[in-house]
């Protein structure tokens, strides 16, 4: 028997028994504002592509070993399939279903969602460890962020968490307010009573930082003043922004918080 192959078989358990330690630490550290934004930006995908080849390595190689077990022995290693199967689709094939729909998406029109609201996954299409409270529209970072609606600016501040900059806007009498999170710069202030399509920002990657490709602005929409009662903004917009046109005044109707 080759001597080397415990050496190699030890070598690659070794690797793979670091492999869910250095995981859990990157997904900390990519959720950790106060991590995330002293890193490099290619910090995290660079990490993820090592991992998500990783996973594919030793995915295959159970493969092979499996489908010599059962040739020899009659038998399947079960549970290393169903491991190995799991984590090629969370890890591999989710992010890079992402990944070609932001290569092979259209161009042009209504600003791209990167992540729906009540998602269970991110815009990178990793898991979420909490379903996503907003929309994610994407768009290049010092992009305008625009004012979904008429109302009156109640928060513009950093707000030291993964929304990292944050804008509010309160939009009387209809007792909701938006959410505008990840701003780069912010260009009103509290007090400050804003009209349907101003700029109020620039798309930038504050808070949970996004990923090189992934910049987007997050819109939230709250009802009352309870920070829970969220809604999906998306049945709320009428389209992109047009100065020329007459919006509703019995309701509260949204345009895109971008550029079209």
């Amino acid at each position: 028997m080759d001597a080397s192959r415990p050496r190699r078989r030890f070598a690659a358990g070794r690797v793979v028994s670091l492999g869910w330690p250095a995981a859990v630490l990157a997904f900390v550290g990519a959720t950790r504002p106060e991590i995330a934004q002293r890193l490099p930006r290619f910090f995290f995908p660079a990490v993820a592509a090592i991992g998500g080849a990783l996973v594919l390595f030793f995915f295959g190689r159970t493969l092979v070993r499996s489908a010599r077990l059962y040739r020899q022995a009659g038998g399947v290693r079960v549970l290393s399939l169903i491991l190995g199967a799991v984590a090629t689709v969370f890890l591999v094939v989710l992010p890079l279903t992402r990944v070609l729909g932001l290569v092979l998406g259209p161009r042009g029109g209504a600003p791209r969602v990167l992540v729906g609201f009540g998602d269970w996954f991110g815009g990178e299409g990793y898991p979420r460890p909490s379903r996503h409270r907003g929309v994610d529209f994407a768009g290049a970072v010092g992009a305008d962020v625009l004012a979904a609606a008429d109302g009156r600016v109640t928060v513009a501040r950093d707000s030291q968490d993964l929304c990292g900059l944050i804008i509010v806007i309160v939009h009387d009498p209809h007792g909701y307010r938006t959410i505008y999170c990840h701003s780069s710069a912010m260009a009103v202030k509290v007090g400050e009573t804003v009209a349907r399509g101003q700029r109020i920002g620039a798309v930038g990657t504050t808070g949970q930082r996004a990923w090189p490709g992934y910049e987007h602005v997050h819109l939230e929409l709250q009802h009352g003043t309870n920070v829970d009662a969220v809604e999906d903004p998306l049945p709320r917009i009428v389209g992109c922004f047009d100065a020329a046109a007459r919006y509703p005044t019995d309701r509260l109707v949204l345009t895109y918080p971008l550029k079209c």
